[in-house]
């Protein structure tokens, strides 16, 4: 994992134009690569590497850096190096890989600085080395290794292999930010929001601000929760806000999740329940074309719909919205949702027993534990069906055996109440006694 890491890091510049490589350029390298020019031999090494522009062949590409190496080349032999020690094409080599990037090092290639810092601190093929290790990584963030400077500054915040010091943490994780390192604004963002600084959240967001505006899409959940949860009270929520609103209008999903829970809390901007359903809608279709499997959006747009907070319009517009992704998905939990919404009698003016029942059992066709419970449900209530105790008792024990506690909690009334089932004081302990330690354990995973 730390190879593909590091070869990211390393040649995301080479990758960007070798994915559109030039054949006019691939023969200009090829050319002069043949009369021994080192950064032209480089290049074919990495285009044979990764097959742009030509087959992919690792025994060319290390014929080519090779030869580069040779002539001198320092990225030549760092990326050797590496290769030699993940055994690319190879037999590992760590000891070879430690050669090759002690000689790029004293060439002043600050990858190879940091990778022999990595080495020591990994124990890669030598003995764990923090003193060795931390050496290699100051002098790769001295010549000016962002990468190098993130990982001093985690060994100070840590205490590992130096003493703990997080002023010192901070002032390199300042000078990671200060030279464009978007990790390094994050961790800040981190840092500043954590009891070890005073819960500082107003440098924690502008940290993580400035870190989603170079494109981290990482920084912008933080800086929501904190707004949310009230962390930080002398905080421009209305700035928060837009600032927020900007990159939910650029079609950021979790921009759009976190202001339409703005909007429906009042959090620098005024109610407007309307807006927050059409935000989540959004980020709940960002999330399905994503293949997301938990889509927080769509739970959201449930709890809604139940507020009670839409008229009578908008909640059609959203029930219509539920049907057409529920078949264009094939969603099981959309499927029973909109089943319980045609079974609840709080809507009566949506209230379809004939539709709750279609959308209840494609939804336990599927094996969804509220599936079954809602077909249950309608089959003992008798709700556009012929009251049949034993199909209803049939149908929650499907759910209950799936782990459903409300479906366990009303099969112990079932044998508590000899409903659809003999009765049976026993099995209504033992049922209601599960639907508990079920409860209990939801608490407990809550709370962590």
């Amino acid at each position: 994992m730390k190879y593909i890491i590091v070869l990211s890091l390393l040649f995301c510049n080479f990758l960007c134009s070798a994915q559109q490589l030039d054949p006019q350029q691939l023969a200009h390298d090829k050319a002069r690569a043949a009369k021994g020019d080192t950064a032209a031999m480089y290049n074919m090494g990495m285009y044979y590497f990764y097959g742009e522009g030509v087959p992919k062949d690792l025994v060319k590409s290390r014929t080519w850096l090779q030869k580069a190496s040779d002539k001198g080349h320092a990225h030549a032999m760092l990326q050797l190096g590496m290769i030699y020690e993940e055994g690319k094409g190879v037999k590992k080599d760590a000891a070879k890989a430690l050669t090759l990037f002690r000689k790029a090092a004293k060439k002043g290639d600050v990858d190879a600085m940091n990778e022999i810092g990595v080495i020591y601190s990994e124990a890669i093929g030598v003995k764990k080395d923090m003193a060795e290790a931390i050496k290699n990584f100051k002098m790769a963030a001295e010549n000016g290794s962002t990468e190098a400077m993130n990982t001093l500054a985690l060994c100070y915040a840590k205490g590992n292999g130096v003493p703990k010091d997080v002023s010192i943490s901070l002032q390199w994780l300042n000078k990671a930010a200060d030279k464009g390192d978007v990790f390094a604004m994050n961790d800040l963002g981190f840092f500043y929001s954590s009891p070890e600084l005073g819960n500082d959240c107003i440098k924690a967001m502008e940290w993580y601000m400035k870190a989603r505006d170079m494109g981290d899409s990482a920084a912008l959940p933080p800086i929501g929760e904190m707004a949310l949860e009230g962390k930080c009270k002398d905080a421009d929520y209305k700035k928060i806000a837009q600032w927020m609103k900007k990159y939910a209008d650029l079609g950021d999903g979790d921009a759009c999740f976190f202001m339409a829970a703005f909007y429906a809390e009042n959090i620098g901007v005024e109610h407007n329940y309307v807006k927050a359903m059409n935000l989540l809608m959004q980020d709940a279709e960002i999330l399905i074309k994503k293949n997301v499997q938990e889509n927080e959006a769509i739970d959201q747009l449930f709890s809604l719909y139940d507020s009670g907070n839409l008229g009578e319009e908008d909640q059609q517009k959203m029930l219509k919205w539920f049907e057409d992704i529920a078949d264009k998905t094939n969603d099981d939990g959309m499927m029973a949702g909109i089943g319980y919404i045609y079974t609840n009698k709080e809507h009566p003016t949506r209230q379809d027993y004939a539709k709750a029942m279609t959308w209840s059992m494609r939804s336990a066709d599927k094996g969804n534990p509220t599936g079954f419970y809602n077909v249950g449900y309608l089959y003992a209530n008798g709700l556009g069906v012929k009251e049949d105790d034993a199909k209803g008792f049939e149908w929650i024990m499907k759910a209950a055996q799936k782990g459903d506690k409300v479906a366990m909690r009303t099969i112990g009334d079932f044998y508590q109440n000899g409903q659809g089932v003999p009765a049976n004081r026993d099995k209504a302990m033992e049922w209601h006694t599960k639907a508990k330690q079920g409860e209990k354990e939801s608490d407990e995973k809550q709370g962590e």
